[in-house]
């Protein structure tokens, strides 16, 4: 008969406690119960199993005595550990002298050495987890960020220089200006050109000859720009291009204007009209009412453009007005007088004008040294000095 014996917890299994009574050498008295004590074991004896399990081949039973005779069993000296054979690590058994005679005590200590047992058990799992998870994370991190902070800052440093060495020929950034142009409806006129840039937003808002807005009912684009939206009844256009370089159209069709308003777009130039002011020759359904009928109304002069702009011709000499602030300017060309100001003019009668969306209104009047004009109805009186 074989008796197996494997180093686990007592609690959970009683064969445990029989075997390290064996081991301590603790008295079996078999004659009380009709057993008998098994004979001592050679240490060559031994067999170790593929589960860590050292076994035991036990004497026959002998025939029963009348007394208990007692018989100790010494303890069997284990062969090789079993964890050098499987792997696993068994700690020990402890001496036997370190085990009690007192079964109750015995079962104690075996109790207490399987709790200590499944602790250390645990603490190593624990370990384990936790070398697994760290080296998990560095595995996880360098794969998904290869490059040291050095090795990112050299990169971008590089794609810096490279955006740069892409730029357009012109140095530096494009010029911004605002722009105010008079727009012709007539057949064979080419259409005026809008001057874009990447990264900047042009406005182009529509005033007809007075200056007032004229309400936009559709727009169209050409080309790889982008128009935002505008509220329904707005006169102003936003164009933003989507390349650095390129070209296309922009058609506007205005409320009770049967022709619609032709733009030419290009971008990628050293300039960029953040302002875009185009006039239409034409009074529109929301023009300011007129104070004083004039006989002419017209525009589209180019003098009347260029002063409105606040860019006069070469050949205009500017004259000296007083009365007004500095919003209110004078130049002669020849024998007329161009007046650039905010307010309405009311005397003398003049020639023709230009006004901008803002307000703005040039005016051209003959050789007349007073000037009478409405400050928000206010009447506000300036003598023109050209000497």
């Amino acid at each position: 008969m074989l008796t197996h014996f494997r180093f686990r917890p007592v609690s959970r299994s009683l064969l445990a406690v029989g075997a390290l009574l064996a081991l301590a050498g603790v008295p079996a008295y078999a004659a009380d119960v009709g057993a008998v004590a098994p004979a001592a074991v050679p240490a060559a004896q031994a067999v170790v199993t593929g589960q860590g399990q050292a076994v035991y081949p036990m004497a026959a039973p002998a025939a029963t005595s009348a007394k208990s005779v007692p018989t100790t069993v010494d303890p069997p000296t284990l062969a090789a550990p079993a964890s050098a054979m499987s792997g696993i690590n068994i700690p020990s058994p402890p001496p036997p002298s370190a085990f009690s005679s007192d079964a109750n005590q015995l079962a104690a200590q075996a109790e207490q050495a399987a709790l200590q047992a499944q602790a250390q058990a645990d603490a190593d799992q624990h370990k384990r987890e936790t070398e697994h998870n760290e080296k998990s994370y560095d595995k996880a991190a360098t794969g998904l960020m290869p490059l040291s902070p050095d090795q990112v800052r050299d990169f971008m440093h590089r794609l810096e220089q490279t955006q740069n060495a892409a730029q357009m020929p012109y140095e530096g950034t494009p010029k911004g200006e605002t722009r105010i142009a008079t727009i012709s409806l007539a057949p064979g006129v080419e259409p005026p050109q809008v001057n874009l840039a990447s990264g900047y937003v042009t406005t182009i808002e529509l005033v007809d000859v007075t200056g007032a807005p004229w309400p936009i009912l559709d727009v169209g684009v050409g080309g790889n720009f982008e128009v935002s939206p505008t509220q329904a009844g707005s006169h102003v256009v936003r164009v933003m291009p989507l390349t650095r370089v390129g070209t296309g159209n922009l058609s506007i069709l205005l409320k009770d204007l049967p022709t619609p308003v032709i733009f030419r777009l290009a971008a990628g130039g050293p300039t960029v009209d953040l302002l875009y002011d185009g006039r239409i020759g034409k009074v529109g359904p929301e023009a300011k009412p007129q104070i004083i009928n004039r006989p002419r109304l017209e525009a589209g002069d180019d003098t009347l453009t260029m002063i409105l702009e606040n860019a006069p011709p070469p050949s205009a000499k500017r004259v000296k007005i007083g009365g007004l602030d500095a919003r209110t300017k004078a130049w002669e060309i020849g024998d007329k007088v161009y007046v650039r100001t905010p307010l309405t003019l009311l005397s003398p009668a003049w020639n023709a004008s230009e006004a901008s969306g803002d307000g703005t209104t040039v005016y051209e009047i003959g050789n007349a040294p007073v000037l009478l004009l409405s400050d928000n109805g206010s009447m506000v009186r300036a003598l023109i000095s050209r000497d």
